[in-house]
C-alpha cells in the first residue's frame, strides 16, 4: 500500500513538472523577434545553413542559400514553419531548431533618482521592476521609493502606475514586484526634503545672493545713477 502511495505521488510531481514545462514553452514561444536580437538557427547535419544571426535594423537575417528574410515580429515557431517551407525545396524534411540567444530588441527607461538613469535592454523575454533598477545601480539616497511611477505609453494617451519600490527592494514583498513591458519608462522621484533643501540651498548660494544683492542695489541706485550721468 505504501509503495503505490510513493509511486502515486511521484507520478504526480512528474505530472507537475511536465506541466510547468509545458507552460514555460508556450511562454517562451509568445516572444516577438525585433531588431537586434540575436538567434541561432540549427539545421540538422548541415552546419553551412545553421549559425548565429542578428537581426537587422531592416527586421531581416540573410541565410546561405536563402538570401534575407523577414523575421520582425515573428515567434521562433513562427520562423521555423517559414525556414521549412523554404529549405525544404532544397533539403528534404528540414529539422529546424531556433533559440534566441539575445533579448536586446526591448527596452525600458529608469530615469529620476537612480545611479545610472538610461535606457536597458530587456535582456530575456520580460523584465520586473527590481530588476531594471538593479541594472540602472540602484536607487539614490535621495530616491523617494514608495512613490515611484511606471508609465507605459498608450495609443490614446499613457497608463501611470504607482510602485512602492522600497516595499520590493527591502521589505522582500516580491509579489509587488511587476513585469515591465518595452518602451515603459520607471520614473523615481526624489524625496521632499531633499528637494526642499535643493531648492534652498541653491536659493541661498553666494551667487544667488549676489544676483539678489545687486538687483536691490539697482532698484536703490540704478535709476538715479543713471540719471545723474545724462
Amino acid at each position: 500500500m505504501m509503495k503505490l502511495q510513493k509511486m502515486i505521488i511521484l507520478g504526480w510531481i512528474l505530472f507537475s513538472l511536465g506541466l510547468s514545462n509545458l507552460s514555460f514553452a508556450q511562454e517562451g514561444s509568445s516572444y516577438l523577434l525585433g531588431q537586434e536580437d540575436i538567434i541561432r538557427i540549427v539545421v540538422w547535419d548541415n552546419p553551412e545553413i545553421s549559425g548565429e544571426f542578428k537581426v537587422d535594423p531592416a527586421g531581416n537575417i540573410t541565410m546561405v542559400m536563402l538570401g534575407e528574410i523577414r523575421v520582425e515580429g515573428l515567434t521562433t515557431i513562427e520562423l521555423e514553419k517559414i525556414l521549412y517551407e523554404k529549405l525544404s525545396k532544397y533539403i528534404e524534411d528540414p529539422k529546424i531548431t531556433i533559440t534566441i540567444i539575445g533579448y536586446f530588441s526591448k527596452k525600458v527607461y529608469i530615469v529620476g533618482q537612480v545611479m545610472q538613469p538610461g535606457k536597458y535592454s530587456i535582456g530575456g523575454e520580460y523584465i520586473t521592476i527590481r530588476e531594471a533598477v538593479l541594472k540602472a545601480g540602484l536607487p539614490t539616497k535621495d530616491a523617494d521609493l514608495k512613490r515611484v511611477k511606471v508609465i507605459t505609453p498608450g495609443k490614446l494617451q499613457p497608463v501611470t502606475k504607482i510602485i512602492n519600490l522600497h516595499k520590493i527592494l527591502y521589505k522582500g514583498e516580491m509579489e509587488k514586484d511587476i513585469k515591465l513591458d518595452s518602451g515603459d519608462v520607471v520614473y523615481i522621484p526624489m524625496a521632499l526634503i531633499p528637494r526642499i533643501t535643493d531648492t534652498m540651498g541653491r536659493i541661498s548660494s553666494p551667487f544667488i545672493q549676489y544676483l539678489s544683492l545687486e538687483n536691490l542695489l539697482d532698484r536703490m541706485f540704478g535709476n538715479g545713477n543713471s540719471n545723474s550721468t545724462k
